[in-house]
């Protein structure tokens, strides 16, 4: 799977658009409400320590501050209580400057959002922290630097807070923003989101303990955050509400044993777990089967191991919906040992690309009966495909290229009507392509079967009518010069004795026949070598 956007910038932006979209309909401002006086003068001053290249605040004059961009009044007192300065994701133009203490004048603001700009690796003000009002408070992706106040700790009333300091968290970059530890946090019992990823949080030895004193903590994303060993976990924890995290991208390196913030708390609400590309090893402990709300797991990228990744515990997680462990080495049968370890009642998606899986796909595939996707690329996998793919009647994508299957295409797969990608290439399958209504809407069909010489029919150009025209094996190569020579001989032979070739296909019905069924098959040759080396060529750019 691609990562063009972390998952947790994706849900933090959702997070914020849906506050953001609560507050405005809740709470606007008629045209009759004027803003207070002096707050309309903080408003200004606050404006000209800042540069605004886009003109994004051009709108900020007049006496009525409550008509201006990105400012909204209370109803009933005409109080500025929501401040949201940007340009916008991905403006070129963004907003700048020093940002001033006359924001303190703002004291019923409740929502202040300065993400999305750039502040020129400034440290975030401290007197932040007294902004005592504040529900809400976005400073993601701004270019600050240095220390993140303790101060902000102060922001008892805070429910969302978003420092996330990195634009895209799916490649490795140079920390700025920095906490030594997270004791602040502990002090804001009212959060319900906590956004740090990108933040260095590396010397943050007891982080697990001041998270576990959030009662109302819902979603936690410390992405590359270098977070490493923690200690043991605290005897009380009150992350009962804990519902997301999201801590990808952290050199944990050890086994998954050692990470008792996951797996030695009580966590009953936990919905949403991703730990891609932390270094784990070993197996997944057996206190998995705890999280018995648990509908994602997210766990690429790790170094699993042996035959019992899965323990019998993992049974117990039945609400899991989604389960993905590409990138790993991971050697199981899936007939004998993974598929009876999987909890089948809910279970959409299963991706397990890149390991070292061995065996067929059993009958016993279809007790996954609400399975959307199906994804076992490069492993290991040998037998033919079960007839009881065909069972999936929900099944939209299903990948099993670069494996070691035989045999027939089941004809099963032709009735699954939601199927939209199907992926089949380079096994070592043979016969007739089965003909469906489904299978024809397909893209890219060519692509599908490439790699499998004995397949024929459509789409493929190979007919299945009995000559042999299977591709050329590498030795077969040293005749292309003849190949070349034959073309040439053709050509010159019809410029020259076009007459004659003409005259004998008109009286002579044998010719016509000899002489179509050789073009059909150089054309099949030919079509077949271009297609092959076009996806190899991509699959080694990709990879690359």
């Amino acid at each position: 799977m691609a990562e063009p956007r972390s998952l947790a910038r994706i849900a933090m932006i959702l997070a914020t658009c849906y506050l953001l979209f609560h507050r405005s309909a809740s709470a606007p401002a008629p045209a009759s409400t004027l803003c207070i006086p002096r707050e309309r003068e903080a408003l200004l001053d606050f404006k000209a320590g800042l540069t605004d290249p886009g003109n994004f605040l051009s709108s900020w004059q007049g006496v009525d501050c409550c008509q201006w961009k990105g400012v909204e009044c209370s109803n009933g007192t005409g109080h500025v209580v929501m401040l949201r300065v940007n340009t916008g994701f991905y403006c070129p133009w963004l907003i700048g400057g020093e940002i001033r203490p006359s924001l303190l004048t703002l004291q019923h603001l409740d929502w202040l959002d300065l993400s999305e700009n750039d502040f020129g690796g400034k440290p975030i003000p401290e007197f932040m922290g007294d902004l005592r009002s504040l529900t809400s408070l976005a400073l993601s992706n701004s270019n600050f630097s240095g220390q993140i106040p303790p101060h902000i700790g102060n922001l008892w009333n805070l429910v969302n807070l978003q420092i996330t300091n990195s634009d895209d968290l799916t490649v490795p970059q140079a920390y700025q923003l920095i906490s030594p530890d997270l004791a602040w946090v502990s002090r804001l019992w009212k959060l319900q989101l906590l956004g740090l990823a990108g933040v260095d949080l590396s010397a943050a030895v007891d982080w697990a303990h001041s998270l576990s004193m959030l009662p109302s903590l819902k979603d936690l994303y410390l992405s590359f955050c270098g977070l490493r060993n923690t200690m043991p976990p605290p005897a009380h924890s009150n992350l009962t509400s804990l519902e997301s995290i999201s801590m990808s991208r952290n050199p944990f390196n050890q086994s998954f044993g050692a990470i008792n913030f996951v797996w030695n708390l009580h966590l009953p609400s936990l919905q949403f777990l991703s730990m891609m590309h932390c270094g784990f090893h070993s197996s997944i402990p057996d206190a998995v089967g705890n999280l018995t709300s648990l509908e994602y797991l997210y766990l690429d990228g790790n170094h699993i191991t042996g035959t019992d990744t899965f323990p019998l515990t993992f049974k117990k997680v039945k609400n899991l919906k989604g389960l993905s462990l590409i990138d790993n080495f991971i050697n199981m049968d899936v007939a004998r040992e993974l598929l009876d370890r999987l909890p089948s009642d809910k279970l959409e998606m299963l991706s397990l690309d890149n390991n070292n899986l061995t065996g067929s796909l059993p009958i016993g595939i279809r007790e996954l009966i609400k399975l959307r996707g199906l994804w076992l690329s490069s492993n290991n996998l040998y037998g033919t495909i079960t007839q009881s793919i065909g069972e999936l009647r929900e099944l939209e994508s299903f990948d099993l290229s670069h494996n070691l299957l035989r045999g027939e295409i089941p004809g099963g797969l032709s009735a699954l009507s939601a199927l939209t990608r199907l992926n089949l290439s380079y096994n070592n399958l043979t016969g007739t392509i089965p003909s469906g209504n489904q299978l024809r809407t397909l893209d890219d069909q060519a692509s599908i079967y490439i790699g499998n010489p004995g397949l024929c029919g459509p789409p493929l150009r190979r007919n299945c009518s009995g000559i042999d025209i299977t591709p050329l094996a590498p030795e077969e190569h040293e005749g292309m010069h003849d190949v070349v020579s034959i073309y040439l001989s053709m050509c010159i032979g019809f410029v020259v004795g076009l007459w004659i070739v003409f005259c004998g296909f008109l009286f002579k019905r044998k010719w016509r026949v000899m002489f179509f069924l050789f073009s059909d098959h150089m054309y099949d040759w030919v079509y077949m070598q271009v297609a092959v080396g076009w996806i190899s060529l991509a699959r080694k750019i990709r990879g690359g």
